[in-house]
């Protein structure tokens, strides 16, 4: 599991990365930077580090998930991931994007970036773990 763990989340920052800073994306979510409700994180090191953190926890987290949950998913590997890919975009992107609409004043087109984005990782992390776990 240790190798599934780690390929998960260099392959979802990488994933994430092009997409969100590529210069069409980077452009408009950019633009979104002085809206009410935005954080906008230094870019530098610790910034870097702190993402990091977060997707490795995440990652770990998910993979248990996964070991327990994967004997109950249907098909081969590939359809295992995507099935648990969905679950974690039913369980972490769309409770946090409702909870973002109705309590927060987040930029919807930063917030609608971030759920595509959010959605495609979520999916790659999904398809790693069935092929390694």
């Amino acid at each position: 599991m240790p190798i599934a763990i780690l390929a998960a989340s260099v392959v979802w920052f990488i994933v994430a990365s092009i997409l969100f800073f590529n210069p069409i994306t980077d452009k408009v979510y950019r633009s979104q930077d002085h809206q009410p409700g935005v954080r906008i994180l230094p870019p530098n090191p610790k910034s870097i580090s702190m993402i990091l953190a977060a997707i490795l926890v995440q990652i770990i987290l998910w993979a248990g998930v996964y070991a327990l949950v994967s004997p109950a998913l249907t098909g081969d590997r590939l359809h295992k991931g995507l099935l648990f890919g969905l679950i974690l975009v039913a369980t972490k992107m769309v409770p946090r994007d409702a909870d973002r609409i109705l309590l927060s004043t987040y930029p919807a087109k930063r917030m609608a970036i971030e759920f595509v984005i959010g959605c495609i990782s979520m999916m790659v992390v999904g398809v790693v773990f069935g092929n390694l776990i």
